[in-house]
């Protein structure tokens, strides 16, 4: 085991946070940085900075923190759930007024919002390689074709961003699908511990380049 540690920031919402898992139990955090750990063969040290409920701009926000942009420069490891809580609030919405701009106007806000998190980040002062892993999004609401489209559509939008050399993206939304009662917790939209771990291990296997060669 390297005596140095790598250093692992996990920005975003709940799934960042481990909502649907008892307290203590691990969540998606705890799972992956078990696994690098384990494929890195270095002591991981991470922190977290998340909420319930974050939006794609509640991320943003959080990158204009000092502490925070302090735990990015010295990250080698950064993941970034976010996107849900925008569409989920657009669906609220459309429930109430049947309008369809609404998923339109929030594709077009989180993809501006991503945009500025991954600037923001790449602009700060980094004195090393380092890593950004993010997620689509599953679908909760598979039965309504509306939410599947517009998850659709934000996850093609989030591929986009994988041309930087330092980022991936990560399937949930393959992994969830037809296995929704098996991965998600009685209230239908956040993972159980089973869906933590499948999603830990999602990331995981996009693997470490090129802070590990």
């Amino acid at each position: 085991m390297d005596f140095y540690p790598f250093h692992y920031l996990a920005l975003g919402d709940s799934l960042t946070v481990g909502v649907g898992v008892p307290a203590l139990d691990p969540g998606f955090v705890e799972h992956y940085a078990c696994l690098s750990k384990q494929s890195l063969k270095k002591c991981i040290q991470y922190k977290k900075n998340a909420r319930p409920g974050a939006t794609t701009g509640d991320v943003l926000n959080m990158l204009h923190s000092p502490i925070v942009i302090e735990y990015v420069k010295h990250a080698d490891i950064i993941t970034i759930t976010a996107g849900g809580n925008d569409l989920l609030n657009a669906a609220k919405a459309f429930i109430q007024n049947k309008n369809e701009k609404i998923f339109s106007n929030v594709l077009e806000q989180s993809q501006n919002n991503f945009s500025s998190i991954m600037k923001r980040i790449h602009n700060m002062e980094k004195q090393k390689e380092f890593i950004i892993r993010l997620t689509n999004l599953y679908n909760p609401f598979p039965n309504i074709p509306i939410a599947e489209e517009g998850i659709k559509t934000f996850n093609s939008l989030i591929y986009n961003f994988s041309k930087d050399k330092h980022v991936k993206v990560a399937d949930i939304y393959n992994i969830v699908k037809g296995n929704e009662r098996a991965l998600l917790t009685r209230d239908g939209i956040h993972l159980n511990s089973r869906g933590y771990y499948q999603m830990a291990l999602a990331f995981h296997k996009l693997g470490y380049f090129p802070v590990a060669r």
